[in-house]
């Protein structure tokens, strides 16, 4: 019993002790990869750029399972948990024991790493020099001829210690940096955050010498802040310009696009644009034959569905398809039935037997929502003889309209278009570019994902603007128009520099299609003749009155020519011309009423209408249902500085 007793604990302190033999082991495998020594050598340009020379003595002691090492260099820079500046690294040249090193580039919207080394080779044990020279982008800042270079030359997130590290700083082609020039030079060490005193600064001949005092455990690193009044650092705008490009390839790329294609949009604008032919507008009375009144509402700018339709009910009115019974003499309570035979009539364009065909022969209703039983038998091969609310009659007729005005105003200079399609293009393609093409992380299919939500949502913003100008200029409705620009703001700063890019160039090219639009003769000669009709409604005077022959003439010719005065907003002035009209011939008061009732001058004397469907419109569309989506995003990225970061073995 005491030999197995024995036994069973010799066993247990073996295989602690060959336990706690491989955990030192491992530890101090763990311990034996150091830096030994890591030199950087640093030149500011004239060009407001940086070149990096480093020299890394990387010790992977007695290993021999190592490929190499990877060098992450951090390329924006944070400043009180916000991004304030994002750099770009062009890596010239990398050697190993003084000759040219393989190596991967990997890239992210963070950090780029360099992969030193071959998959398929081993390093030797020991020491091995590592030399990378690269140029760094956006490090430089100028402000009140101040020049700041705010650097980490050695990166806080190195995996192993480094023993000792040197940094030398000077200009360009190793000119020397003056005492005076010097403004201020601050110098941290430490972990990320810290302010450790680690360092030793020495000037000779004119060279800025950093040395670190004690070894710099894992995770401790070394920060500069040196800011210099010179006249050795004076970077052209072309410098600039592609310092912006390989920081933020999108905004150079793309601020140069939009200024060509302003120019160029000008250019031709000023060289090619339609040739207005207008004639002077001369008063006229006669009533056109070819543009119904709703189409010269929509001409003239009336967007509002509810005021179309009311305009149309004038128009049935006026043509014979609908009467109109005022009871009570007041305008307020206004009965509107179908006309059962209109046999004769005049011919309905086809917004117009929309209409028609969404009413009911409801005797109390005739905007109610049932079976219609009237159809216009001249449009039912148009398929007008369907059974149409009003709200859905209203979509289809502003839908006509709109079709009708871009085929029958103007044409179209696509051929000028094409620089701005190909300016998307190319803002586009340096979007996938500027995602990290080098990178394989993401995925071809990730990249073009990305740029086309942001194209779809920059169109958004387009549109938008779009709708804003035509609300604002157009429609006169303040409150639409400012919603529309409210939200078109809401999706710049939702989208940030991406949405604005992308945005300006659909909204400058949906801008000047408008202004390159060509007119139409026909187009033009029918704007002239509603001036015309407008002008004669608001300036006729007594001896310039039309003349009637009789009543029915009088009567015939206002109940056509007032749905166009609604149109045209002079409704006001077409009652006082019927008004004057009247007085001027002497009639009784009897033929007085006569004529106001034949002419439904209650209907245009009062909002009773305009209510009415408005009202009905409303309940239908609430009815319908409406709903209404929001845009969110979120992210955000965490980042070292300018420079700096670290690496570990592979």
């Amino acid at each position: 019993m005491k030999s197995f007793s024995n036994r069973k604990w010799k066993s247990i302190f073996s295989t602690f002790f060959v336990f706690f033999t491989l955990f030192f082991l491992n530890v101090s495998s763990l311990i034996a990869e150091t830096i030994k020594k890591y030199d950087v050598s640093i030149q500011i340009n004239k060009n407001g750029t940086l070149t990096i020379n480093e020299t890394i003595d990387y010790d992977f002691g007695d290993k021999l399972d190592k490929h190499g090492i990877i060098r992450r260099i951090p390329l924006r820079s944070k400043k009180n948990g916000i991004d304030i500046y994002k750099s770009h690294v062009k890596m010239n040249s990398v050697k190993r024991n003084g000759e040219p090193e393989k190596y991967k580039t990997k890239k992210s919207s963070g950090e780029i790493a360099y992969k030193i080394g071959s998959e398929d080779k081993y390093v030797d044990s020991g020491v091995s020099k590592y030399e990378f020279n690269y140029t760094m982008y956006n490090a430089v800042f100028e402000k009140d001829g101040i020049y700041q270079v705010y650097f980490n030359p050695i990166g806080q997130f190195w995996k192993v210690p480094i023993e000792s590290g040197d940094v030398n700083i000077s200009f360009e082609n190793n000119q020397p940096i003056g005492e005076n020039e010097i403004q201020q030079l601050k110098v941290f060490t430490g972990k990320y955050g810290e302010t450790g005193e680690n360092y030793t600064i020495v000037q000779k001949s004119g060279i800025i010498k950093i040395k670190t005092n004690e070894v710099l455990e894992p995770l401790n690193g070394m920060t500069f802040r040196l800011n210099l009044k010179t006249d050795k650092i004076n970077p052209t705008w072309l410098d600039k310009l592609k310092v912006l490009y390989y920081a933020v390839p999108l905004v150079a790329v793309g601020s140069v696009v939009i200024l060509v294609l302003f120019i160029y949009g000008f250019v031709t604008w000023l060289l090619f644009r339609p040739v207005s032919l207008r004639k002077a507008i001369v008063p006229e009375f006669n009533i056109p034959k070819d543009i119904s009144a709703m189409y010269a509402g929509y001409i003239k700018g009336v967007k509002n569905p509810k005021e179309i339709l009311t305009i149309g009910m004038l128009s049935l009115l006026s043509k014979g398809y609908v009467t109109a019974e005022d009871s009570e003499g007041n305008g307020k309570n206004v009965k509107y039935r179908l006309v059962a035979n209109t046999e004769g009539n005049p011919e309905l364009s086809i917004e117009e037997a929309t209409l028609l065909n969404a009413l009911s022969d409801d005797e109390e209703n005739i905007f109610k929502n049932d079976k219609s039983h009237f159809s216009y038998q001249k449009d039912r091969k148009s398929g007008f003889e369907d059974e149409k609310n009003l709200y859905e009659a209203s979509q289809n007729i502003m839908s006509t309209l709109e079709s009708k005005y871009k085929s029958r105003a103007y044409e179209t200079n696509d051929k000028f278009s094409y620089p701005f399609i190909l300016g998307m293009v190319l803002v586009i393609t340096v979007g996938m570019i500027n995602r990290g093409t080098n990178s394989r992380a993401n995925g071809l299919f990730d990249d073009i994902a990305f740029v086309a939500f942001n194209f779809l949502i920059s169109c958004g913003i387009a549109t938008v603007i779009y709708v804003f100008i035509d609300n604002l200029f157009s429609e006169r409705k303040i409150f639409p128009a400012v919603l529309k620009g409210g939200i078109a703001i809401f999706l710049l700063i939702k989208t940030g520099i991406i949405g604005v890019i992308i945005g300006i160039i659909p909204t400058m090219y949906i801008i000047y299609s408008k202004l390159m639009k060509k007119y139409m003769e026909k187009s033009l000669r029918q704007e002239e003749h509603l001036d015309g009709m407008k002008m004669y409604i608001k300036t006729a005077e007594a001896n310039r009155i039309m003349k009637f022959n009789d009543v029915d003439e009088l009567v015939e010719y206002f109940k056509g020519i007032l749905p166009y005065a609604v149109a045209l907003g002079v409704k006001n002035k077409a009652i006082k011309l019927l008004e004057n009209t009247i007085n001027l011939y002497n009639f009784d008061e009897n033929i007085q009423d006569e004529i106001n009732r034949r002419v439904y001058y209650d209907s245009y004397d009062s909002k009773f209408l305009l209510n009415t469907i408005s009202r009905e419109y409303d309940k239908v569309r609430e009815e319908m249902g409406a709903s209404e989506g929001g845009f969110s995003s979120d992210g955000g990225f965490s980042g070292g500085g300018s420079g700096g970061g670290g690496g570990e073995s592979w």
